[in-house]
């Protein structure tokens, strides 16, 4: 069995660009294409079963769009999407971070789902 744990990163894209013109400020770029290359690695490494970190789940900057919605339709997969904070948190009041989430993603149909959030911190979310 082959398994893929990968921060996508919003699909912002890396490098020094990333943080121009202030540090951290790739976190609120669009995806611009990233997204497709991201599709591409995936097929290459032809993984059973993704964990997917940072994923976009319908902001501006995915225009929209479910990243791992996307990701799975493209490589004929089903998926399980979640965000890393609580209904009742105050990241979930935040535009732009009230999308950010993980993600599972499998070749194997989904039975069962179920979330988690440890008591403490800020990313809490444990998917199972």
């Amino acid at each position: 069995m082959r398994f893929l744990l990968y921060n996508i990163r919003y699909a912002a894209g890396v490098g020094k660009r990333f943080h121009l013109p202030v540090p951290y400020s790739g976190y609120l770029k669009r995806t611009n294409g990233n997204l497709s290359q991201i599709i591409d690695f995936v097929r290459e490494v032809n993984p059973d079963i993704i964990g997917l970190l940072e994923v976009d789940s319908g902001s501006y900057r995915a225009e929209k769009n479910n990243q791992a919605e996307a990701i799975a339709s493209e490589i004929k997969q089903y998926h399980v999407y979640q965000s890393k904070y609580p209904s009742h948190s105050l990241a979930q009041k935040v535009p732009v971070v009230n999308k950010q989430g993980n993600a599972i993603l499998t070749s194997q149909k989904i039975v069962s789902q179920r979330f988690h959030y440890f008591n403490e911190g800020i990313k809490r979310l444990v998917s199972e």
